[in-house]
C-alpha cells in the first residue's frame, strides 16, 4: 500500500455496518471495498445502496480477497473469535466489534492471534475513545481538573426493548453473546478504564424485561436468556468508586451520560453530548458551566447521516486508520487493542459471575 492509496475495508455484517460504519469510514478517508453477510441478499442490497464494489457469499472468501486491506467484523458475538483469528492469519488488519468474544478463553485466543501478527492492526471497535467530547473530558481529567477522582457514574438508558412484541433475535440469546451488558456495558467499562484507570473490583445485577419474545418466523414465544438491564458497582485502583447502568427497558429516557466528581472539580457529559464543568465555589452552589469542546472538522461531522456519539467516534477512528496504515503504523495508541478487549472481557465475565453468585469480585 503506497502513501497515496486509500485503505480498503471489507465488512462482515449488515445492520450497524450500513447505518454507521460505511458512511463514517468513507467520510473518514477509508474505502468501503467489499461486504459479506450471513444473508447474501442483505450484502447485495447494502452494496448497491452504499456503492460498494464487491460482494462475497461467505466471510471466508472476503478475508482472502487481495482487494481488502482491513476486515471489519460486525457480527453476533459468538462469531468474533473465529473470524478475527482467521482474518489475522490471512494477513489482514482487523477491526472487531465489541464485546470482544463470548468469554475470556476466546479473548485470550484472539489476543494470541494478534500477537502472532505484529505487523497487522488488531483493534476492538471501542470508537467512543475517538469521540472529541470524550477525548477532551479524558484530557481534563488527566490534567487534574477533578483533583483526586472520588466518584464516577456512567449511564445509557432507553426503551428500545421494552415492547414485548419486539421479535426474538440473537440479541435475546445469552449463548450467542446477546444482552445490554455486552453490547453497551462493554463500551462503558472500556471508557471507565480509559478515563479513570484500572478497575480492581466489581459487582453486578442483571435483569431481563419481557421473558418471551415472538419468533420472527412462527410467531411462537421464545424464551429470552440475555439481559436487558445491567447495573454495576466498580472500585478503581486509585480508590475512586464507580457506577454503570445500561438499560434497554427504561421508559421515557434515552441517551448516554457520564458524571465524574473529584476533590477539586466535577465534569458532566449529558445525553446531548454537551460537556459541563464545576470547580471551586461553583461546586458548593451546584452550578454547571458549559465547556467549549475543540472539535476537528465540524463540517465533516455534519455530513454524517447519523451524528450520534458512536458515529462521530467512528469517523475519527477512520481518519486515524486512514492516516496511519499507509505509513506502516499499525499500533494506534488511543485505540482499544485486543489486550484492552481481553481486560474488558474479564470484567464482563466477572460481572456475570458476580450476578449469579451475588458476590463482589476482585479483579
Amino acid at each position: 500500500m503506497s502513501n497515496h492509496e486509500k485503505v480498503r475495508v471489507g465488512f462482515i455484517g449488515g445492520g450497524w455496518t450500513e447505518r454507521v460504519q460505511i458512511p463514517a469510514f468513507r467520510l473518514g478517508g477509508l474505502k468501503p471495498q467489499a461486504i459479506a453477510s450471513g444473508h447474501v441478499e442483505t450484502a447485495r442490497r447494502v452494496a448497491e445502496t452504499q456503492g460498494i464494489p464487491e460482494v462475497y457469499e461467505s466471510w471466508e472468501a472476503l478475508i482472502q480477497a487481495d482487494s481488502v486491506d482491513v476486515v471489519s467484523i460486525v457480527t453476533p458475538t459468538d462469531l468474533h473469535k473465529e473470524m478475527a483469528v482467521a482474518a489475522l492469519q490471512a494477513g489482514k488488519h482487523v477491526i472487531c466489534e465489541k464485546p470482544t468474544a463470548l468469554n475470556l478463553k476466546e479473548a485470550e485466543e484472539m489476543l494470541a492471534a494478534a500477537q502472532a501478527a505484529p505487523g497487522q492492526l488488531a483493534i476492538i471497535d471501542h470508537e467512543l475513545r475517538f469521540n472529541p467530547v470524550r477525548r477532551q473530558m479524558r484530557q481534563m481529567i488527566k490534567d487534574g481538573f477533578l483533583g483526586a477522582p472520588l466518584h464516577v457514574r456512567f449511564t445509557r438508558l432507553g426503551p428500545g426493548r421494552l415492547d414485548p412484541q419486539r421479535p426474538w433475535t440473537w440479541w435475546s440469546d445469552a449463548s450467542r453473546g446477546g444482552g445490554m451488558l455486552g453490547a453497551v456495558g462493554s463500551h462503558l467499562l472500556d471508557l471507565a478504564r480509559w478515563m479513570f484507570g484500572r478497575i480492581d473490583g466489581l459487582t453486578a445485577q442483571l435483569t431481563t424485561g419481557p421473558r418471551y419474545r415472538p419468533d420472527p418466523q412462527s410467531g411462537a414465544p421464545r424464551p429470552v436468556t440475555a439481559d436487558d438491564h445491567a447495573q454495576l458497582m466498580l472500585h478503581f485502583a486509585n480508590s475512586a468508586l464507580g457506577e454503570i447502568t445500561v438499560s434497554s427497558i427504561t421508559a421515557g429516557g434515552y441517551g448516554m451520560t457520564l458524571e465524574a466528581y473529584g476533590g477539586r472539580g466535577a465534569l458532566k457529559l449529558d445525553n446531548q453530548d454537551r460537556l459541563w464543568s464545576m470547580e471551586g465555589e461553583e461546586m458548593q452552589a451546584g452550578e454547571w458551566k458549559p465547556v467549549r469542546v475543540m472539535t476537528p472538522n465540524p463540517g465533516l461531522i455534519e455530513q454524517l447521516p447519523n451524528q450520534g456519539p458512536f458515529a462521530v467516534g467512528s469517523l475519527f477512528l477512520a481518519q486515524t486508520i486512514a492516516a496511519s496504515l499507509p505509513m506502516g503504523e499499525t499500533t494506534l495508541p488511543d485505540a482499544a487493542s485486543f489486550y484492552d478487549g481481553l481486560v474488558v472481557q474479564r470484567m464482563l465475565d466477572a460481572a456475570r459471575r458476580a450476578h449469579a453468585e451475588q458476590v463482589w469480585i476482585e479483579l
